[in-house]
């Protein structure tokens, strides 16, 4: 077939005029895809030799293969939307608009559609290319016509959203990363913040040796090394004023807390009036009884003297002296950190 087709394009190539013009020419698309253009009517039926000799589909006179796609693709119409396997010619001629050779509905045919848009499902999912309906459909969000998710959805993709510090906010954040900052963490943007008065929060900035300043913002407090107290009120309160706030470690950090705060809410140890300082909340080696910074022999011997008597073996920190303590003991095994 293919070397009836290529002869019969070489004899009608022979046979083409030398004064033959432009407009006498018309595109013939091949059944391999490929394109030829065919003279119209001299010296003989361009139409008929496409259609009825190469088996082609006429793409009419004056056309051309430099214009012309003999491919089938895509093709977007306004009443059915998108309808795969058709020319460039017969797309256009029904009034389609063509999208490419070898294009797909599945893969370009929303580009036929004007109502598609960014969906947000459950906070944490976007989808581009989405009618309202179909959100909906889903449970989701729906931003608007044209709208994608990474222009106008970037806190559903990657969890971000607004951080209220005091009296001023802050859009594009994580939420660690607001909170590590003594912020209030919102999804969405900061004109949509549940609460907007939690923007302006102000209150007591507390420090170890009872100074405080009054009507300050969360953010600022931790900037000047304080403690924020009191959400809402902009006086100093009396746990601060009274020198109550102090030293707090928690783990290897210290922080500026009342006894409350400290022990009860957040399980650190509180020092009565100390200020934090570099080596106050070094870390503790559990297991270390004899206190030589290395947990070993002595200190096995030291907990089974206490086996099941008294706390003072108490690794584990439940009050008593049993099984689990030397299990913890064991796994302390060797320098301390």
């Amino acid at each position: 077939m293919h070397r009836l087709i290529a002869s019969t394009i070489l004899m009608i190539s022979l046979l083409l005029p030398m004064d033959a013009t432009a407009d006498e020419y018309g595109a013939c698309c091949l059944p391999d895809g490929s394109c030829n253009d065919l003279p119209v009517d001299v010296p003989f039926d361009g139409q008929v030799i496409c259609e009825i000799v190469l088996q082609g589909v006429w793409m009419g006179a004056g056309s051309s293969c430099k214009t012309n796609s003999c491919q089938s693709g895509a093709c977007c119409f306004m009443d059915i939307e998108c309808e795969d396997l058709l020319n460039q010619q017969d797309c256009e001629s029904a009034g389609g608009v063509f999208l490419g050779e070898l294009s797909t509905c599945e893969n370009e045919g929303s580009f036929c559609r004007d109502d598609l848009g960014a969906c947000c499902v459950e906070d944490e999912i976007c989808y581009d290319l989405i009618s309202q309906d179909e959100c909906s459909s889903m449970g989701g969000e729906f931003f608007g016509i044209d709208s994608t998710c990474n222009e106008d959805a970037p806190w559903c993709i990657i969890l971000l959203g607004a951080c209220c510090f005091g009296d001023y906010c802050l859009e594009l954040l994580e939420e660690d990363e607001c909170e590590l900052s003594g912020g209030t963490f919102w999804y969405g943007p900061c004109e949509e913040f549940s609460d907007l008065a939690k923007c302006g929060l102000s209150g007591g900035c507390c420090f170890g040796d009872g100074e405080c300043i009054e009507d300050a913002s969360p953010v600022y407090c931790s900037q000047i090394g304080g403690y924020y107290y009191g959400d809402g009120n902009p006086g100093c309160d009396e746990a601060c004023s009274s020198g109550e706030i102090a030293a707090c470690c928690l783990e290897d950090s210290c922080a500026l807390l009342d006894y409350t705060e400290c022990v009860i809410n957040q399980g650190g140890e509180h020092y009565w009036g100390e200020p934090c300082s570099d080596d106050l909340c070094i870390p503790l080696c559990p297991g270390d009884l004899d206190g030589d910074s290395s947990v070993d022999v002595n200190d096995i011997l030291l907990l089974l003297g206490a086996y099941g008597q008294d706390d003072s073996g108490d690794c584990d920190g439940d009050g008593d002296t049993d099984v689990n303590d030397v299990l913890y003991l064991i796994n302390a095994w060797g320098d301390c950190p």
